[in-house]
């Protein structure tokens, strides 16, 4: 980015000043402006920081950027509008971009709209295209009135690459949360209207912009990831903004979303109570039915692509979302499971879909939100028993997952004296049993979790590892082996039988089970050393090569693998020299 310093005697020549008012949350703050400072933005630009009273690190932050971005530190929370338009009178920028601390601007963003603003001396105000930064999917592409004057964000949950979000045109309203401003129109028109309180503002101000017959554009190829994390007290005057917006403007405002629609080739479906966008002319109960049998006959791969289909026709559809989240979860494409999910907690916010959220996340190893997924799981099951204890229970899971042992039993015991059979607690809380080495209390746990499910995989695992802590390696042994049955990629399991297999002389069983697993995770390096060991103990060293090659390829320092890798070289060495007197 061609940065203009505050004190650059060229200053009054700035293209654009990007404006960003903030209060605490510096991790935001901190990936948006370094994000910004790397950018090879052409304009030349100057970064303007309000520090609305920040009681973190935000202020030790901002001054170790002294020289590249100009902070104002009114002392106190200005809250949004008065800060926007503080640092706005002190701008050089013939342009001026107001721009929140929890957004990460794309390459090209701000070029881009620059471009769109100097097309048209009409152009007023430029809008970007936000995504949701977990999924990619549509946050903002342009606001519009409903049919009953409120204000929606359009195809919100879209596929950022879908024709309908890539449209450059006018909207009477876009966010604030990036929005390009030519100064003199921001002045003119009196900047932000200070009676906002953190709310409203941009829509405000839009409609005052529009009213005087300038053009306000959504330009898409500004691409921006918004986290939408609120600031403390950033919704504690929405009532008062609300009546406020609605006394100025409800009299003037017409609902504009039909034409848009139509424009894209949709229609709005109002069915129980919810209001969905649905292609027109596509008969989508008739091509739900069709992937529905397709999947039925097991052409799972068939059935995913007919699925896609439907998605792209119809972004908002639960069921094919559903499908498209439990497919992916099957074939072990856990990061697309995700995406799916996350669009379909949108259109359909229930605990059963964030659970499925949480699973997923524990599946990825991402705990933190595991937490987070599962405690949502649980506020919306919230007069449900049964399913507010599995969400719980998950909970607890997540909370072992990450460590906290001594917290993950109080969870699973909590859930167990609402529901003694209550299953994922069971064997959670027998997990905990394990891990504290409590083998007997472990059985017990296991043997409850059994009869209630006889063939839970997870509770003869269990027993089997309790049975072998307990010194019974045989029918510990056994148990494991039954799991691996029904689970081949389990990597507990495999660790624990390994050494029994090997000390019965079953290493072909033991090769048998690495292989499996290493199929479904090919870059486990603990993993993939066992293999490679146990193909050496085979003598197999063709196979031992070209597995511990991968290992090394991946991690050459991981412990073990140089040791592996000299004897396999000696052993090679030693076959050779046996097989000259043969050649000679």
């Amino acid at each position: 980015m061609p940065l203009v310093k505050s004190h650059d005697a060229a200053r009054p020549n700035v293209d654009c000043s990007i404006i960003i008012p903030v209060h605490n949350n510096l991790r935001y703050t901190k990936g948006c402006i370094d994000t910004l400072l790397r950018d090879p933005i052409r304009a030349t630009c100057e970064l303007i920081v309000v520090d609305n009273g920040s009681t973190d690190d935000t202020p030790v932050y901002l001054r170790s950027l002294a020289g590249r971005v100009t902070v104002i530190s009114p002392g106190a929370n200005l809250g949004f509008a008065r800060a926007n338009n503080l640092a706005a009178r002190q701008a050089a920028g013939r342009f001026l971009v107001l721009l929140n601390n929890d957004t990460i601007p794309g390459c090209g963003w701000l070029d881009a709209m620059i471009e769109t603003a100097a097309s048209d001396e009409r152009i007023a105000i430029v809008g970007a295209k936000l995504l949701y930064p977990q999924d990619r999917t549509v946050q903002h592409a342009g606001v519009v009135i409903t049919r009953d004057l409120k204000l929606q964000h359009l195809y919100e949950g879209f596929p950022e690459d879908h024709p309908a979000v890539n449209k450059r045109r006018d909207f009477r309203i876009v966010t604030a949360a990036c929005m390009l401003i030519k100064r003199g129109i921001y002045h003119n028109h009196g900047g932000l209207d200070e009676n906002f309180i953190n709310g409203f503002e941009d829509v405000d101000f839009c409609l005052r912009v529009a009213e005087t017959g300038m053009r306000v554009v959504y330009e898409p190829r500004a691409v921006v990831l918004h986290y939408a994390e609120a600031t403390a007290g950033r919704h504690d005057h929405e009532n008062a903004n609300a009546v406020r917006l609605t006394r100025l403007w409800r009299h003037k405002l017409t609902s504009d979303i039909d034409g848009y629609l139509r424009e894209d080739g949709y229609k709005i479906n109002n069915k129980r109570g919810s209001v969905r966008f649905v292609p027109r002319g596509v008969n989508m109960i008739e091509l739900l039915d069709k992937a529905r049998e397709t999947l039925k006959e097991g052409n799972i791969g068939e059935a995913l692509r007919q699925y896609e289909k439907i998605n792209r026709a119809d972004p908002d559809n639960a069921t094919a979302l559903s499908y498209l989240a439990d497919i992916n979860d099957r074939r072990g494409e856990l990061d697309e499971a995700a995406k799916f999910l996350l669009r379909l907690s949108r259109s359909r916010p229930d605990a059963e879909v964030y659970m499925k959220l949480a699973q997923n996340s524990l599946k990825r190893r991402q705990y933190d939100s595991a937490k987070s997924y599962a405690a949502e799981a649980m506020n919306l099951a919230a007069g449900s028993n049964g399913c507010a204890d599995e969400a719980h229970s998950i909970l607890g899971d997540a909370t072992y997952k990450s460590g906290d042992i001594d917290k993950a039993a109080e969870i699973y015991d909590a859930v167990l004296a609402s529901d003694p059979h209550q299953l994922r607690a069971l064997t959670g809380r027998g997990t905990v049993a394990l891990t504290r080495k409590e083998y007997r209390e472990a059985v017990r746990l296991f043997d409850r979790a059994l009869t209630v499910h006889p063939h839970h995989n997870r509770a003869i695992l269990g027993k089997g590892l309790a049975y072998m802590g307990l010194g019974r390696r045989r029918e510990g042994a056994d148990l494991v082996g039954e799991s691996l049955l029904i689970e081949p990629d389990n990597g507990w399991a495999i660790a624990t039988i390994l050494p029994v297999l090997s000390e019965s002389g079953k290493l072909d069983e033991a090769d048998k089970a690495l292989k499996r697993y290493l199929e479904h995770y090919p870059d486990d390096h603990p993993m993939l050393l066992a293999r490679a060991g146990v193909a050496y103990a085979l003598g197999r060293l063709n196979v031992s090569r070209m597995v511990l090659d991968k290992v090394l390829e991946i991690h050459p320092e991981y412990p073990g693998a140089a040791d592996l890798d000299r004897e396999l070289k000696r052993s090679v060495e030693t076959a050779v020299e046996a097989a000259e007197p043969a050649l000679a």
